[in-house]
């Protein structure tokens, strides 16, 4: 599954809050969904905090979203999950993130193993450079293209804005996952929404094109 969480910014205007605030109670209402996700037998979960383009946002936006997402993977993660059964991985450009936030998510990388539920984060990601890796790593391994990406195919995508745009979400694992645009933003969002998502996903037929 992918979350696309979206509309922070819009939320803090229309509850004058900070953008600091507004981002830090994102942060908790993401570890909610992938806790309801986690709890029923998703086995992974792709959560889009930043793309390669949005970094070209101002800083203070950019430091409040690295403030809160510090403080999802120093203290939200682990204590949510069991890094005996979870796994967290980071991918995107590293070099371009900074050292505060590289670090706690390197060491999510290297404390939390476990095989049952993968959550994966996108940061200063761009699907352009994914291909372009993918299709390196098949070349020197000899594989096919489709089998060289490090995250798999998506069945379902929520984005929690009415916009209906993928922003590069994993464009190659997500065409044909089911698609979900909310008009409730995340801040407001309760997992009692996400939970009938997927309950519906789960009495939809699952095609794949056929």
């Amino acid at each position: 599954m992918g979350l696309i969480p979206d509309g922070l910014r819009r939320w803090a205007e229309a509850n004058t809050t900070t953008l600091a605030e507004a981002y830090l109670r994102g942060a908790h209402k993401v570890t909610d969904i992938l806790r309801l996700l986690h709890d029923r037998g998703v086995r992974t979960a792709t959560v889009y905090n930043l793309s390669r383009a949005n970094l070209g946002r101002a800083d203070e936006e950019l430091d409040a979203v690295f403030a809160a997402s510090t403080h999802f993977f120093t203290t939200l993660l682990p204590q949510n999950f069991d890094p005996a059964s979870c796994s967290v991985r980071l991918h995107g450009k590293r070099e371009l993130l900074p050292g505060t936030y590289l670090s706690a998510a390197r060491k999510l990388e290297t404390t939390m193993i476990g095989e049952d539920f993968r959550i994966n984060i996108l940061a200063a990601y761009d699907a352009v450079d994914e291909m372009r890796e993918a299709h390196l790593r098949a070349q020197r391994e000899h594989i096919d293209i489709a089998d060289a990406f490090d995250i798999g195919e998506v069945d379902l995508v929520i984005r929690t804005t009415a916009e209906p745009l993928l922003s590069g979400f994993l464009p190659m694992q997500s065409q044909y996952a089911q698609l979900a645009f909310l008009s409730t933003p995340l801040n407001d969002l309760e997992p009692g929404s996400i939970d009938q998502l997927l309950s519906e996903f789960q009495l939809s037929p699952q095609r794949r094109g056929r």
